[in-house]
Parts: structure tokens; sequence; C-alpha cells
């Protein structure tokens, strides 16, 4: 992988590309390189695989900064920034009320259900920063696998993030006390939770499956195999469906979770990659990475509706309280896409700091906040309006 983005440095405004064969599809680098804001795919010629890499059109998003955001009940917007910080906005008038120290290059953000506590996932001190929303203060550190990513709380406060390079999801108490490691597969990624509580989904990108862990046993339960490449889960609110997004398959594979049994898959588009259910359970969307648009699939039916062309590189994107719109990240092109949820056709295009990620609403469902971890900001949008309100630079200050 280092040899592959050495050639894309040295051939970056060239209108090059690079191209490196692979015996099989590199499922571990070719979604760490998309997640990475890297314009990628992965071609078939011959029986082989090559990994196609372009330098010009792609915005990497190497350096630390605003990427990962929640939006706390009471208005609050939690943000990671630079200078191992978390930085906390006051939603209403976009000021930065404080920055809080926590672990070693902080990644990704989540807070309890009742909001009381925030957990930071550190990849850089491989850790997890437990803070007290009361306070913002930092209150317990607990210990992960080496570079934890995306922190999931149960409906119970039980907490899980999983390690890459250890293969392995650690199990902590809402104060961030260890309680279990378990084995999962190979390079697993964003855990998800049912909203009961009872089971947790591990998508493994490397090894193709889902590991299914007993949360109250906090023990692995079983294996489910399903598409190429798996990454994020979506359960319906209900709970009786799972839905997996799979990169390198280009499809979602539906998930009976009484049974924990795959029934179906619903095609997508190239890379597809974060699924999420509208709030009335009615429709999915899933982001897809590589063919820049939103595919829309029917939840009961479990077959595709439609597709929603977007910019360069739909990371992430949220869904209005009221499931009217769909406000979509461009990671490729510093823009976020504004869209019609029910006519599936996007209606605006704003251009926003550079890398936006995650998304995430205020209160009272008016202004979505987007993190932009190029330009170390974040976007605050008026989504009804169509209008960028703010940008509102969150670096941490000098140590």
């Amino acid at each position: 992988m280092a040899s592959l983005l050495d050639r894309f440095r040295a051939l970056r405004g060239q209108r090059a590309v690079v191209r490196a064969l692979v015996g099989e599809a590199p499922a571990r680098v070719f979604v760490s390189l998309l997640e990475g804001g890297y314009r990628v795919r992965l071609e078939g010629a011959g029986g082989e695989t090559a990994l196609v890499l372009e330098p010009d059109g792609a915005t990497p998003r190497r350096q630390p900064g605003a990427h990962s955001l929640v939006v706390h009940r009471d208005g609050r917007v939690y943000v990671n920034t630079t200078q191992d910080r978390v930085a906390v906005l006051d939603g209403a008038s976009r000021k930065v009320l404080r920055h809080i120290p926590v672990g070693r290059d902080p990644q990704h953000l989540e807070l309890s259900p009742d909001h009381a506590r925030l957990y930071v996932a550190n990849s850089g001190s491989n850790d997890v920063s437990v803070i007290d929303t009361r306070t913002d203060a930092v209150i317990a550190s607990g210990p992960t696998g080496r570079r934890p990513l995306l922190p999931c709380v149960a409906s119970d406060g039980s907490l899980f993030l999983p390690s890459g390079p250890d293969e392995t999801v650690t199990a902590l108490d809402a104060e961030g006390n260890l309680v279990a490691t378990l084995p999962v597969g190979s390079s697993p990624h964003d855990i998800a939770v049912s909203p009961n509580a009872r089971w947790a989904y591990q998508p493994n990108t490397g090894s193709h499956t889902v590991t299914i862990i007993d949360v109250p046993g906090r023990s692995v339960a079983g294996e489910i195999k399903v598409g190429r490449g798996p990454g994020h889960i979506a359960f319906t609110e209900d709970g009786r469906f799972a839905f997996v997004a799979n990169t390198l398959s280009d499809d979602l594979t539906a998930v009976d979770v009484a049974n924990h049994e795959a029934i179906g898959t619903i095609a997508a588009g190239a890379g597809a990659h974060m699924p999420m259910i509208s709030h009335d359970g009615k429709r999915g969307y899933v982001s897809d990475f590589v063919a820049d648009d939103l595919t829309v699939w029917d939840v009961d039916r479990r077959e595709p509706v439609g597709r929603i062309p977007v910019g360069i590189y739909p990371h992430a994107f949220g869904i209005s309280p009221d499931d009217r719109w769909l406000v979509v990240s461009n990671t490729g092109e510093s823009s976020v896409c504004i869209a019609d949820a029910q006519a599936c056709r996007t209606v605006a295009r704003l251009e926003v700091g550079g890398g936006p990620g995650h998304v995430d609403f205020d209160p009272d469902g008016e202004i979505a906040f987007a993190g932009c971890q190029i330009s170390n900001q974040v976007a605050a949008i008026d989504f009804r309006r169509q209008q960028l309100i703010e940008l509102v630079d969150v670096g941490a200050p000098a140590a």
C-alpha cells in the first residue's frame, strides 16, 4: 500500500492512472483507500484483478481534523479535532465553547442513549475516553484493541469497539471498564447492536462475514456469510432485520435476525458503503462510494426502487427527522448535497469545508451539521432553505 501511495503522490496533476495487479480483491486495502478519500476502484480482466488509483480528482483525508460529529439533545455539537482534542460547539450560536483533551488521534465519537456519556475512540493511544456530558470532563479511559474503530453503544449501556489489527471486539461497560475481548473475522469494521440490545453484528471486511455476538453473554454466537467486503450495518427499528452493505460486491445482504440467516440480496451501486433506514421504517438508503450516488430500497419488499446521483465519494449522510430530506457529504469534492427523499432526486449542492464526513441534526430537526476533516471545520446547513449557514473553525489552541 505504501508504494501505491508513493506513486499517487508522484503522479498528481499529470492525469495519470496507477494500476496494481492483485491475486484477489484486496478488501482491506481497497476499503481503507476509499475511507481515506482516494479515488480508487477494482477492475477485472483475464482472470486477474487490478486496483486502479486515480491521483487527479481525489482529496485524501490524511491529516487529523473534524470528521466524526454527534449532536447532544441540548444542542451541543461534539466533533473530533486536532491536538488530540474534542471540540464542543453551541449549535444555536455556532460558537466553540471549549476543547476537551482526550487520547491520541481521536477518530470517532458516539453518545450513550441517554446522552449522559460521550465515548471517543482514540486510534493513536488504543483506548476510549469516557466524557461526562454534564461537565464535559473525561472521567475514565478504557482499554481497546489496536487502532479502535467506531464505538457502538447498546440501549443497555454496553460499549463495543472493533480493532482491525487485532481482529477483535472490545466489550466495556458504560464507565469504560473492560468486560470481554472477543475474536471476530478479518478486518472488522463498524459494529452494530440490535435495538433490544440482544445481538451485536460485527461485519468483517476481509473475511466477507458477519460475526454474531451475544450481548448479555458477552460471547461469540456464530457467523453469517454475506457479500464481499461488508463494512456497515443498519437494523430496522423493530430489530427483525438487518441490512449489511457489501463494498466489494456492490450490494446489501438482508438478514433475518431471529434466525441469523441471510434471506436476500439487494443490488446497489459500486462501492456500497453506509446503509440507513428511514425513521418510519419504509425505505432504506446506502451511499455508493464509487458510483457517486445513493441506492434507495423498499424495506418490506427488499428491492431497489431508485438511485440518487450526488457528488464525488458520498462518505456519509443523514436523514432528517421527518424523513423528508437527505443531507449527503461528498468527501471527494468538499460539498454537501441535499436530496428530496421522496422524489429520489438531488435539489441542491452546497460548497462546504474540505473532506466532509459525518452528519447529524440539531434537536429541532432544523439544522444539519457536517464535520469537514481537511479544513477542520463544522458546516451548519439549513437544508430546507438549501443554504450554508456557517463554516465554524474548530481547531484546538496550540498546546
